[in-house]
């Protein structure tokens, strides 16, 4: 695969299987089974994390199409057409997906239904708040991951430019988030960067090396530094790792029931990125059976629309459209899928036109 700023088909491909993943973390499996072959196989569901592959293809994409190449802060095409794409993208089928879940709160008489907290969920700072990160549209707490990131990308690459490690800037960020912390949870305001626990699974200061992975990738891609490596060796070990960390995560969540727990923390934060960044390497250098199946038409119609599919999937508006269907989880992903491709083409995607007529993608 050449070089190159556009459309890369196995990485919107692989936006699908990521939203499936979330999907099924979010799924209700119901109650523990008895100890046996049940109760792993439902600990390994559980911990089967999709958020790192959205995160790392978003460092990705930023640092490919928007990397200026100069050490002044400034994206490619200038601060006001990034910023603006980057919103016409994400927020306007937020908005109104907020606001029909706000309003469907309110027709059942939820304590959530109130002017500060729809305020914090239209501004995407729920994210940073302990007490009110599940409002609203639960999952779409990480949209704040994503912001963060956008906002921070050109500075990321214009320190690198002037000769700041992208390995040194994660840490960088730890440190300022752990800042925050201890300057910020004694106040216990609504559970404002409220513990370390919160900073590191919640926050863009806990989730960055996901982004960085990403735009590492991106450099090596960009430079032609990837190579074509004989075989799928890069394709296939990224898959068992990813796996092998989730099976990991697995029996550590089974052996201390703590998703704070810091051998969980360590593979969630580390090990998943490692995992997923081999993978990305993979798809991006190798002639795979995967990358032609994550390439193929079904796998980029499911893939353009996994925005849509991952603010739909769980939450209010989800789980009362799945009270009126059989309780199988295949027949409600295939609903969820269904109506997530519709409202993409009718909804998401003329809006991106409307309000940012360069996006392509």
């Amino acid at each position: 695969m050449e070089p190159a700023r556009g459309y890369l088909p196995a990485l919107t491909g692989l936006r699908a299987v990521a939203a499936w993943l979330v999907f099924f973390n979010h799924y209700p499996l119901g109650p523990l089974p008895a100890p046996g072959l049940a109760r792993a196989f439902q600990y390994l569901v559980d911990e089967a994390h999709g958020l790192p592959l959205l995160l790392l293809l978003s460092g990705f994409l930023i640092a490919l199409r928007y990397d200026s190449g100069t050490a002044d802060f400034r994206p490619q095409k200038g601060w006001r057409r990034y910023l603006w794409g980057r919103l016409a993208r994400i927020y306007p089928l937020y908005a109104l997906l907020t606001l029909a879940t706000f309003a469907l709160l309110w027709h059942w008489g939820s304590p959530q239904v109130t002017p500060g907290i729809l305020a914090l969920n239209l501004t995407l700072l729920r994210g940073f708040f302990d007490e009110y990160k599940f409002t609203g549209i639960g999952q779409a707490w990480s949209l704040a991951l994503f912001e963060g990131f956008y906002l921070a990308a050109p500075f990321v690459l214009g320190l690198w430019r002037r000769g700041l490690p992208l390995w040194l800037q994660p840490l960088l960020l730890l440190g300022l988030g752990t800042g925050l912390v201890a300057g910020l949870a004694p106040l216990n305001w609504h559970g404002l960067f409220g513990s370390y626990p919160f900073m590191l699974s919640y926050t863009f200061f806990g989730h960055s090396l996901e982004f960085f992975v990403g735009i590492w990738l991106a450099r090596r891609y960009q430079s032609g530094r990837l190579g074509t490596p004989a075989g799928v060796w890069r394709t296939a070990g990224g898959i068992l790792l990813y796996l092998s960390v989730t099976a990991a995560l697995a029996v550590t969540q089974a052996q201390f029931h703590n998703p704070e727990h810091p051998l969980t923390l360590v593979l969630n934060l580390v090990g998943l990125p490692a995992a997923g960044g081999l993978l990305f390497a993979g798809l991006l250098s190798e002639n795979s059976g995967f990358r032609k199946l994550l390439s193929g038409g079904l796998f980029q119609k499911m893939g353009r629309s996994s925005y849509a599919f991952y603010l739909l999937h769980a939450g209010p508006l989800s789980f009362w459209v799945y009270d009126w269907l059989p309780g199988l989880w295949w027949v409600q992903l295939v609903a969820v899928q269904v109506v997530s491709y519709i409202i993409y083409r009718v909804i998401d995607l003329p809006a991106i036109r409307l309000f940012y007529p360069h996006k392509t993608a």
